[in-house]
C-alpha cells in the first residue's frame, strides 16, 4: 500500500485494533484510529502516521456524524467488537443489545455511511468476524450470532460491490490474547489464544490481498473444516464440553 493510503480502524484503542493501527502506521499508511477512550487515542496520536478519532459505536447519531467527515477513503477495517462469556441465562437483554449494536448494527451503519467515500477511491472493507461466526460457540451464543451475521453480510456485500470496484473481505480469527479474553474463564484456555501481533499481521495481509474469507492459523482452519464435515450440533456439543470444563477449572 502507498503512504497516501487513508485507512479507518475501529476499536483501535486496545487489542487487535491497536496492533493493526500500529503495524499499518509503521509501514507508512495513514491510519485513522477510532475509539471511545480519549487518553488511549492521545497515546496513539503521538505516533507518526496515526490520527485519533473519537467514535462511540453505541450512538447512531455519532456514527452518522462521523461518516460525513470523509469525501474519499482508501479503506476501513471494522475491528471493534465485544463479547459476553457465560451461560445465556446469566446475561440480560441490555448486554445482548449492546453486543448486537457494537458487533452488527454499528458496522452496517458505518459501511452504509462510508460507502460513497469508499466508492470514490475504489476502497476496501475488511470485516473482522471470528471463527465463532463459522461454528457454534456455546457460552458466547449472542457473540457467535453477531459474528455469523457479519460473515454472511460481508460475503454477500462483496459480490454486490464488485461493480463499484469496492473490495470486501471477511477476516475470521480464533481466540486472541487481548484485554477482551483476559477474564477468569479463559485462563485455562490461554495456551490456545494467538499472540495479537501475529493476528494483526494476518489481518493486514488479508486487507492487502482481499480474499473472500480468510481464517488465520492451522488450528482455526481445522475447526472451520470440521464444521463443514460434521453436523453443527456435534461441533456445538464438543465446544460446550471444552468451555464447561474451563468454567469448572476456573471455579
Amino acid at each position: 500500500m502507498s503512504d497516501t493510503s487513508k485507512i479507518i480502524v475501529t476499536g483501535a484503542t486496545s487489542g487487535l485494533g491497536r496492533e493493526i493501527a500500529l503495524q499499518l502506521a509503521a509501514r507508512g499508511d495513514s491510519v485513522l484510529a477510532c475509539g471511545r477512550r480519549a487518553e488511549r487515542l492521545a497515546e496513539l496520536e503521538d505516533l507518526k502516521g496515526i490520527t485519533g478519532l473519537s467514535l462511540d459505536l453505541s450512538s447512531k447519531t455519532e456514527i452518522d456524524n462521523f461518516c460525513t467527515k470523509f469525501d474519499s477513503l482508501s479503506g476501513v477495517i471494522l475491528n471493534a467488537g465485544i463479547t459476553f462469556v457465560d451461560r445465556f441465562d446469566a446475561g440480560d437483554v441490555a448486554t445482548d443489545m449492546s453486543l448486537i449494536q457494537t458487533n452488527v448494527a454499528a458496522n452496517v451503519q458505518l459501511i452504509r455511511g462510508l460507502l460513497p467515500a469508499l466508492k470514490k477511491d475504489q476502497g476496501r472493507i475488511l470485516i473482522v468476524a471470528s471463527v465463532g461466526g463459522l461454528t457454534p460457540l456455546p457460552y458466547q451464543a449472542v457473540y457467535a450470532g453477531t459474528k455469523a451475521f457479519m460473515v454472511n453480510f460481508g460475503l454477500s456485500l462483496r459480490e454486490e460491490l464488485k461493480s463499484d470496484s469496492v473490495s470486501v473481505s471477511v477476516f475470521a480469527p480464533g481466540g486472541i490474547k487481548t484485554e477482551m479474553t483476559d477474564i477468569p474463564v479463559m485462563k485455562t484456555l490461554e495456551n490456545d489464544l494467538a499472540p495479537v501481533a501475529d493476528v494483526a499481521r494476518a489481518a493486514i495481509k488479508a486487507y492487502d490481498k482481499m480474499p473472500a474469507l480468510h481464517v488465520p492459523g492451522g488450528q482455526n482452519k481445522l475447526i472451520t473444516l470440521a464444521a463443514k464435515v460434521f453436523p453443527r450440533h456435534v461441533i456445538a456439543a464438543q465446544a460446550e464440553r471444552i468451555y464447561r470444563k474451563a468454567r469448572e477449572d476456573k471455579a
